[in-house]
């Protein structure tokens, strides 16, 4: 799933731009052992894509100590901020942008 401008506004409300810059490394790595993962899963010469990599990245992050700190310190109790906080890391680590198609005249 692709982050859209108005999740990363709620996430950085909620100070979680701050949580992914404190563990940067550690969320860095975790997506790098899911890519692993993933990449040893698809078809010889492909690459997994972000979805593929979620898949195997949101448990590692729902299990995360300083994520569970921050969610019950900041009040958020609803079950989509671990989701949106996945693909917050994904964008971040990932930096996927979006190819504008050429116009056809």
């Amino acid at each position: 799933m692709a982050l859209t401008t108005t999740v990363r506004l709620r996430l950085e409300s909620k100070a979680f731009d701050t949580l992914f810059g404190h563990h940067e490394a550690r969320y860095r790595g975790m997506v790098a052992t899911a890519h692993k993962v993933m990449a040893d899963q698809v078809p010889a010469g492909a690459q997994p894509t972000v979805d593929d990599m979620k898949k195997v990245l949101q448990p590692m992050v729902e299990l995360d100590r300083d994520l569970r700190t921050h969610l019950v310190t900041r009040g958020c109790t609803q079950k989509y901020w671990v989701s949106d906080f996945t693909d917050y890391i994904l964008d971040r680590v990932l930096q996927p942008t979006a190819n504008v198609p050429a116009e056809n005249n």
